[in-house]
């Protein structure tokens, strides 16, 4: 599978790139912002699957995920948000109606483990 990891923490980014892709044996790429990641996706990438940090300094996962469900409308069900702070209720909304998925950080492997399952269908 192809993951598309979007997070502004270097860490946490390498982190979960770590483990989804060296422990899990997945095919994952990184982006550090959600400006990078749309550009990535706008060369043609390919991506089964894209974990995406809510707040990011200059497009935050909001953002991120609207432009994805536009331009890319097949990932829809395949974004999941991360989040590790408070979330105002314009936000808080936004994530209800959107039906996609959100892990409060730090993410335990057990939560990516089910979310891989679910979308690969195992």
């Amino acid at each position: 599978m192809r993951i598309l990891l979007v997070d502004d923490e270097p860490l946490l980014l390498k982190s979960f790139a770590r483990y989804l892709g060296g422990v899990c044996g997945h095919d994952v790429f990184c982006a550090g912002s959600g400006g990078e990641a749309l550009a990535q996706l706008e060369t043609g990438e390919t991506v089964d699957l894209i974990f995406c940090d809510l707040t990011m300094p200059d497009i935050d996962g909001v953002e991120v995920h609207r432009v994805i469900c536009e331009h890319h409308p097949q990932l829809r069900g395949r974004f999941v948000f991360l989040t590790g702070g408070a979330i105002d209720d314009a936000t808080e909304s936004y994530l209800q109606s959107s039906g996609a998925l959100v892990l409060s950080k730090p993410v335990r492997q057990s939560s990516f483990d089910k979310i891989l399952a679910d979308v690969s269908g195992v």
